[in-house]
């Protein structure tokens, strides 16, 4: 049954649930959502004050119930009460203990007002789904659902925090909003110290503590927020949002970084697994580097865009201290043909923070580059990092490598 011809009773029960939601809601959102016209929609709206239910309509703005007003409960379809029960599993998995209580408060209320057969189908259904995934769920912090009421209250919170590079401070922020990524929450804040916006990853928080003081409102939207990181080159966690590009490099451990957009790519070459803890990686990779160039790799590639050659970063397990793969290799126009003993792999591109270092290959220029790029906080997305070995890098005393990081 479409839109055009559902019944008008079901139209007037959705309509009903829409007003519950406490905001305004205009005829013409109404009017879309169900497939009618707007003159339809204030057809319903007289209907339903007529049969007692208590609509403010403020001109030129919407429609909303009556403030304290409150209606029997909602009744769920069955794929709606699925979906709920499907949401559960998916949250008992996400890494803040303090939603997946809450949800889990919610949903067992939820589940008391459902018809008695529903109840024993949701039962049925939990039963039998679950969520799986190649590690086991990871809970680092318990701050979301209080950070939550903080945004929504405007209420100052004092944090205890440690940044990515083990740097220890207290701060009086003014929340501003949350935003989830490679399964961390990020806290968007107004930070009083530093008078000016910042990051933190909630499960740096060490402490946190809601006080009682309010604060006015920021002018700004979450989405400005990002245009004015990408502008400045700022999509990290705890750096200033309103810095110019010299200050930038310096709050960035003297790295000059600039965010660039890289369109999706294909490479074709050989791979290890590796992890950076114990200097593993450095072992690994070198082996990886010895059989690329012994072998002539570069040579046997089909279908090579150029000879530039790429060490890319890939399918890491967390973020830069879990195992990942390494794959050595040339850009290509096709998959169709990877030799025996290669990998060949799509990658979608995306925004990037771009940096070069220069230097003596033999001396530790890649990994010492590396461990300054793991110290500037950037808000890393952990789907393919890179290096590019271009002409520039052909003289190994004196290298000009890029490296370029992908980011929100």
């Amino acid at each position: 049954m479409t839109a055009d011809n559902k019944p008008r009773l079901a139209r007037l029960t959705a309509l009903v649930t829409q007003l519950q939601s406490g905001r305004l809601i205009t005829a013409r959102a109404m009017a879309q959502q169900h497939g009618v016209s707007i003159r339809t929609i204030y057809r319903d709206i007289r209907t339903l004050e007529q049969s007692g239910i208590p609509i403010v309509t403020e001109e030129g703005k919407g429609y909303s119930l009556v403030d304290g007003y409150n209606l029997p409960p909602v009744m769920f379809s069955e794929e709606e009460a699925n979906a709920l029960i499907t949401a559960e599993q998916l949250i008992a998995r996400n890494q803040d203990q303090s939603l997946a209580e809450q949800y889990h408060r919610a949903i067992t209320k939820i589940k008391s007002v459902l018809k008695h057969t529903q109840q024993e189908k949701t039962e049925l259904l939990t039963e039998r789904l679950q969520i799986r995934s190649d590690r086991p769920p990871e809970i680092s912090s318990h701050h979301l659902m209080n950070l939550q009421s903080a945004i929504t209250n405007y209420q100052v919170v004092e944090l205890d925090y440690t940044s990515l590079s083990g740097k220890r401070s207290q701060r009086a922020v003014e929340p501003f909003a949350l935003y989830s990524t490679q399964g961390n929450w990020i806290l968007v804040a107004f930070c009083r110290l530093r008078s000016d916006f910042r990051a933190f990853r909630l499960d740096y928080i060490q402490l946190l503590r809601v006080s009682n003081q309010s604060f006015e409102p920021h002018a700004i939207t979450l989405q400005e927020y990002f245009e004015q990181c990408r502008k400045k080159c700022l999509p990290t966690p705890d750096i200033p949002l309103s810095s110019a590009l010299p200050n930038l490099a310096e709050n960035q451990n003297h790295i000059l970084m600039q965010t660039v957009k890289i369109e999706p790519f294909q490479i074709i070459g050989i791979s290890v697994r590796t992890t950076n803890e114990n200097g593993q990686a450095a072992q690994d990779i070198g082996q990886l580097w010895n059989k690329f160039m012994s072998e002539n790799v570069q040579g046997k590639i089909p279908n090579k865009v150029d000879g530039i050659v790429y060490s890319l970063y890939t399918d890491y397990e967390g973020d830069h201290t879990q195992p990942y793969t390494t794959i050595l290799g040339c850009k290509v126009n096709s998959l169709d043909k990877i030799p025996e003993e290669m990998v060949g792999r799509s990658f979608d591109g995306g925004n990037y923070a771009k940096t070069t270092a220069k230097g003596d290959l033999a001396k530790g220029l890649i990994i010492n580059h590396w461990s300054k790029i793991w110290e500037t906080e950037l808000a890393r997305r952990y789907t393919a990092d890179f290096e590019v070995y271009g002409a520039k890098a052909m003289n190994p005393s004196d290298a000009e490598v890029d490296f370029l990081v992908a980011v929100e």
